[in-house]
């Protein structure tokens, strides 16, 4: 929560106004992007830079997850300016008691009630759509208590019922890696693989290793270190998993895979990075790495990361920076990400409630 009311009290104290985010209008759409390329260049240093149609084609539905998108407007320069965004998830096969909430802020406009009108508009819909349990995510500062309750995060969870369930540091890396520590990195790990193999793609994965992907996401989530987050691990059909990528199609997003094959012939592991396949575009995101219990030891996690950063060089040679989240009861991974030079900027504490 960037600094996210009965939103009709609140609102009308500080002059912010919340209302549906109007997917037809290119203006509110670019508004939007607006101020996510403010808040990804304050706290990332780089910006994912959607067009108005990718941001359109990221607000649809699927048949896994409902969607709400909020504004919030304040009066500037004698009109009404979209200043916030927010973010309302449903999802439908699983945790269908939850509902996932983001209220994000322009960096130049917080502390003035938009952050929280936001939130509370997404309460009150996510409590008619009869969701008991709500999961937020904020930011706070790499140093103090982590449950100072005067940080606006801490806050804000507060007043909603939400308390701390997991606490990830944020780290970014600087692009591009030179090539030199990625080749000494593989040479340290190369030696202890084995009879494993790691196999790359890109996108879409290939139609023969469909169940057998979706077997190890489905394992990946249920062994996620994410401390005390209730959450249901999905089953990642090969339905599901054609569904996510045509979505990440339609809204520009691109994906480098690299998984690990055991000699037994199943998947052990993977590691993903994402971004957004535009020019413009300077930010990309490391999202999971995760390598099985009973196949850990054999430097997997190392050999995996140097394949998708070795990757982004061929395909994403425009960004400037990744960023990933390590939960703090994950220090191998933490390892990993310090030897390829990520370095902390923040936490991001997950609260549900």
């Amino acid at each position: 929560m960037s600094s996210p009311t009965s939103a009709a009290g609140s609102a009308a104290a500080t002059g912010v106004t919340v209302r549906p985010l109007d997917t037809g209008s290119d203006a509110d759409l670019e508004a939007v992007n607006q101020v996510h390329a403010a808040q990804e260049e304050q706290d990332f240093g780089g910006s994912t830079a959607p067009t108005v149609a990718q941001t359109r084609a990221d607000c649809a539905d699927t048949k896994f997850w409902r969607q709400q998108r909020l504004v919030a407007e304040l009066e500037l320069a004698g009109r009404r300016q979209v200043v916030g965004a927010g973010w309302l998830g449903l999802p439908l096969a699983e945790d269908t008691d939850q509902a996932m909430v983001q209220p994000i802020v322009h960096p130049d406009h917080r502390g003035r009630g938009a952050g929280t009108a936001l939130l509370a508009e997404l309460v009150r819909i996510a409590r008619e759509a009869g969701r008991t349990t709500l999961t937020a995510w904020g930011t706070i500062p790499l140093e103090g208590d982590v449950d100072d309750p005067s940080l606006p995060a801490n806050r804000l969870a507060a007043r909603f019922g939400m308390s701390r369930k997991n606490v990830a540091v944020v780290r970014v890396l600087d692009l591009p890696v030179p090539p030199g520590r990625l080749a000494e990195i593989w040479a340290r790990a190369e030696p202890h693989l084995g009879d494993y193999q790691i196999l790359s793609w890109t996108d879409r994965t290939p139609e023969e290793h469909l169940a057998a992907y979706g077997l190890l996401l489905r394992q990946l989530e249920l062994d996620d270190p994410d401390e005390d987050v209730v959450h249901e691990a999905p089953e990642y059909t090969p339905e599901r998993i054609r569904i996510a990528e045509d979505r990440k199609a339609r809204t520009g997003m691109r994906s480098l895979v690299a998984v690990a094959l055991a000699p037994d012939g199943t998947f052990a592991g993977n590691s993903v990075v994402e971004f957004r396949g535009s020019p413009a575009t300077t930010l990309g995101f490391q999202e999971n790495t995760l390598v099985m219990p009973e196949h850990r030891g054999h430097r997997l996690g190392y050999a995996l990361k140097v394949t998708t950063h070795r990757m982004l060089a061929e395909h994403a040679p425009q960004l400037r920076r990744l960023v990933t989240w390590n939960s703090h009861v994950n220090p191998w991974m933490i390892r990993i990400n310090e030897d390829l030079g990520y370095r902390a900027v923040g936490r991001e504490i997950t609260y549900q409630g």
